[in-house]
Parts: C-alpha cells; sequence; structure tokens
C-alpha cells in the first residue's frame, strides 16, 4: 500500500514539473502570464492522465 501511494507522489509531483516546464517555456517564448497558466494546466492534466495510465498498464497502480 505504501509503495503504491509514493509511486502515485512521484507521478504528480512528475506531472507538477512538466506543467512547471510548460508555463516557463510560454513565459519564455513572450507569452503573457494568462497563457502560461493555461498551458500548465493542460500540461500537468495531460501528463497526469499519461502517467497514472501507464502506472495501471504496468500494474503499480489499481486493483
Amino acid at each position: 500500500m505504501q509503495l503504491r501511494l509514493m509511486y502515485v507522489i512521484i507521478a504528480v509531483l512528475t506531472a507538477l514539473v512538466a506543467a512547471l516546464a510548460g508555463s516557463v517555456v510560454t513565459l519564455a517564448e513572450g507569452g503573457r502570464p494568462t497563457a502560461a497558466f493555461k498551458t500548465g494546466a493542460l500540461t500537468f492534466a495531460g501528463s497526469l492522465t499519461l502517467l497514472i495510465v501507464v502506472m495501471g498498464a504496468l500494474g503499480v497502480v489499481g486493483s
């Protein structure tokens, strides 16, 4: 149980790092802060979904 929770926490942190990177890239390219927030939110949602699906396929999370 604790190992699964650790993997979920790692997935959330990885998704947050991806969202931060997406926001920084948007700002570096001259985007507005609202565009950076939107990019970060979409990147977070997409990467977290992908990570959970991959971990489910590997049998790390789920029943």
